[in-house]
């Protein structure tokens, strides 16, 4: 609860206000690799096929096909009339997400609002709602760092955690696991061999999904070394001036002191209309406030909520280089 005492140099006349509390305004930064939905109840069922199946040859003969006869040129492929289709089948993948519920209460005292003569109390209450948004910011990054286990933010939609070395869709024509959960510190040489790993990831009919990660999300820690991944021209570990091909081509960002795991690194993928993480929001931050004169003055409360969730998305637009 907020008091006079709370707000001593509130009273003063013509103090400065903005100068000690920190930058007011954020900008999210989760656009971009987390794909925000709308909620429409207590919990959304998300269903999707699997991959479209890919294209079969029926018909027509592959390769070398001799010389032709009326020319005497070589001849590529030739005519066959083909025999019986294959028909395939589809699978689903399947996730449900509920919504969860979140609040910033504030309590003011009616006289600490009447003593505050240059109104920036009741102002810094109805600011509140800006930090909702760097919430949403903190899940995202929470859930991407801790996406090697199921215990906080879920299971990814075939079970499993979303970084996981085990991943396959349960009926699918392709049943081979796939591993996109590394343990390895971020270097260079790491890099690379992540991110090529990641780029032949499979889709459920068994065909290379041609998916490029083009980002790296990294701790604070590890800020220098994703700069020398991504900025420099040259790579950091030779003498010979050799040049590095991902400078300019993937970009990097930096999850907040404190958020991830000092070791954390993960490369994913933005270029997809499809994300590796969503943010399903059924309201977002609103605020109601009341007044209570049955104790002392009175006291007037305002309160922040929203209904929001992080949850995962197809794990194979992300893939851990380390924990």
């Amino acid at each position: 609860m907020i008091t006079r005492t709370d707000v001593l140099a509130h009273l003063e006349y013509g103090m400065r206000k903005g100068f000690l509390a920190g930058k007011k305004e954020y900008k999210p930064l989760r656009s971009g690799w987390v794909q925000p939905t709308k909620s429409e109840g207590a919990f959304e069922i998300y269903g999707d096929l699997g991959a479209i199946p890919w294209p079969a040859q029926v018909g027509g003969q592959a390769g070398p096909g001799g010389t032709d006869s009326r020319t005497g040129h070589p001849q590529v492929s030739g005519l066959h009339e083909g025999g019986p289709i294959t028909v395939l089948g589809g699978n689903e993948r399947g996730l449900v997400v509920y919504n969860q519920d979140w609040d910033i209460p504030i309590g003011i005292w009616h006289n600490a609002i009447n003593d505050n003569r240059v109104g920036g109390l009741e102002e810094w209450a109805r600011s509140a709602g800006v930090r909702f948004e760097q919430h949403m910011d903190y899940l995202c990054f929470a859930a991407l760092n801790g996406g090697d286990a199921t215990t906080t933010y879920g299971a990814c939609y075939d079970s499993l955690s979303f970084f996981n070395d085990s991943h396959y869709d349960k009926g699918a024509e392709y049943q081979t696991v796939q591993d996109n959960k590394y343990g390895v510190v971020m270097t260079l040489d790491n890099f690379e061999t992540v991110r090529v790993a990641a780029s032949q990831f499979r889709d459920d009919r068994g065909i290379a999904t041609g998916i490029v990660h083009d980002l790296i999300i990294h701790s604070i820690n590890l800020e220098r070394m994703a700069a020398q991944i991504t900025d420099n021209k040259e790579t950091y570990d030779t003498t010979n001036r050799e040049m590095n091909p991902y400078a300019g081509k993937v970009q990097r960002l930096t999850a907040p002191g404190g958020w991830v795991d000092s070791t954390f690194w993960a490369v994913v993928c933005t270029t997809l209309p499809e994300k590796p993480l969503m943010l399903q929001v059924r309201e977002g931050p609103q605020l109601v406030f009341w007044d209570d004169h049955t104790q002392g003055m009175g006291i007037r409360y305002y309160k922040w909520m929203a209904r929001y969730v992080v949850t995962y998305g197809d794990w194979r637009l992300a893939c851990m280089g380390n924990t």
